[in-house]
């Protein structure tokens, strides 16, 4: 048997694994009325279970992603925004929304099928409240001689508090990627009775008065469960630092700890929360990079953990609001900073807590409406996949030295295996791996494409016939 013919044979062997074996859909563990499943044409998808609440509104929980021919993968516990920030210029007045007023209850606006096009409106106490939309439109990737667009999950809500609207988005990427983000709309808030202040800005049409600048602080909360277990996540600072000579070391620290930490843009600092060992290079995870940090409202006086961007804590029931939390718990501590009290995080369940900021200085376009302004990050996939997923050009670097070294592997040789939950044996792939399962090539939610499978048949019997004549 030649070289070719093998591989032949392992893609027929996997394909079949593939077509009758299925891979498992992860069913979130809640109410049929509260789940959302989105499964994406490349054939990844993600599950999760919503909740509407009086503080937070939208809480998303038991987040699983599943890559295309893998196992479901858990993520999150539980995500949401934790507090609403808002600090005016003149400092006279300081709100904190989530807490004081609330995003869910009577401040959740009603979404209609304008807001939510081709979407699922989701009802919450009797009204549309949520928009469950999927979207494609995001490049997967982009090269010389091809474009390829991958989808999105977007959950999202309208809440009017005061004179503001805020759209309170998730988005799910299809490579395993998740952007939580904000847009402020509505309309200005305050001013001041002096055109001339130094703390806003007189607009056109609208005389004898300032609109204030004010600052906008977000702050989610984010509970990890990588993989299998919650108790094994590593909670890792990156740092780069430059040398006289222009060149930038890259250092990783692990907080151990419960640590509060600043962005240190000379730095270019992130954080990467991975899947157990850190010593393991090619472990899933996913990495907080500040990339939209720009603005930052620093007040050690009033409120001393505006210092900070990012906190990790043990995860505490008890624990739920960035600030003000005594209010609803008073045998708990009444902000971030106090909830950070050293406590070991090794072997523990583990929380981020991350914060950006904006600060708002008024412009003419923005009366008598605002248009958006959006603010967020996005927590990105690392290692959950082989290659870029999707990638359906040049073979991998995987399929290409199966290729090189396989006239090397005398006929009678077991080839090395991956173990897929199935029980079957491949000795190649070129996607994704997840848990230890294997995804080979075309699939549509988790099964082989039949015209690829009878392809692969018909080349596989081309190869025998040549075979043949040729004794």
């Amino acid at each position: 048997m030649n070289a070719l013919s093998r591989i032949f044979s392992h893609a027929i062997f996997a394909a079949m694994c593939n077509l009758f074996s299925g891979v498992a859909i992860a069913q979130p563990d809640c109410p049929a009325q509260n789940q959302i499943n989105a499964n994406f044409d490349d054939g990844s998808g993600w599950s999760m279970c919503w909740d509407s609440r009086k503080r937070e509104n939208i809480v998303l929980s038991n987040v699983h992603y599943q890559a295309a021919g893998a196992e479901p993968y858990s993520v999150f516990n539980s995500i949401r925004l934790s507090q609403l920030h808002v600090s005016y210029d003149d400092s006279n007045v300081n709100y904190n929304d989530v807490t004081q007023f609330g995003l869910g209850g009577g401040y959740v606006s009603t979404l209609d099928e304008h807001d939510c096009p081709d979407g699922r409106l989701i009802d919450i106490a009797g009204r549309a409240g949520i928009c469950e939309l999927i979207s494609k439109g995001d490049d997967s990737y982009t090269t010389a001689s091809e474009t390829q667009q991958s989808q999105s999950l977007s959950v999202f809500s309208v809440s009017q508090v005061g004179s503001y609207s805020y759209l309170v988005t998730w988005k799910f990427f299809a490579d395993g990627s998740v952007q939580p983000s904000i847009g402020a709309a509505g309309a200005l808030q305050r001013s001041s009775k002096d055109p001339h202040s130094h703390f806003g800005r007189e607009l056109e049409g609208v005389e004898g008065k300032a609109w204030l600048s004010h600052t906008h602080n977000y702050y989610w909360k984010i509970d990890f469960d990588l993989g299998e277990s919650a108790n094994d996540d590593v909670v890792s600072e990156l740092q780069f630092t430059t040398d006289n000579q222009g060149r930038r070391a890259r250092s990783e620290t692990r907080l151990s700890a419960e640590s509060a930490r600043a962005i240190n843009p000379a730095k270019m600092t992130s954080w990467l929360i991975s899947d157990g060992d850190e010593s393991k290079p090619q472990v899933p995870g996913y990495l907080i990079e500040p990339i939209n940090y720009g603005h930052k409202l620093v007040n050690s006086v009033t409120d001393p953990h505006t210092e900070f961007d990012f906190f990790v804590t043990r995860q505490n029931d008890c624990e739920r609001f960035v600030s003000e939390n005594a209010k609803y718990y008073p045998d708990c501590d009444e902000n971030i900073l106090q909830f950070v009290n050293d406590e070991s995080l090794i072997d523990e369940d583990i929380v981020v807590w991350h914060r950006i900021s904006f600060h708002h200085v008024p412009r003419n376009e923005d009366r008598q409406v605002m248009h958006s302004h959006w603010d967020g990050f996005v927590m990105e996939a690392r290692n959950l996949h082989h290659q870029t997923p999707g990638y359906d050009g040049q073979a991998s670097p995987e399929i290409q030295a199966a290729m090189a070294a396989a006239d090397n592997i005398s006929d009678d040789t077991t080839a090395t295996t991956a173990k897929p939950s199935s029980g079957c044996s491949i000795s190649v792939n070129n996607g994704s791996v997840i848990n230890g399962t294997v995804n080979n090539g075309p699939m549509s939610n988790g099964k082989m494409n039949l015209d690829f499978l009878l392809l692969l048949l018909a080349g596989y019997i081309g190869l025998l016939k040549r075979s043949w004549y040729a004794k």
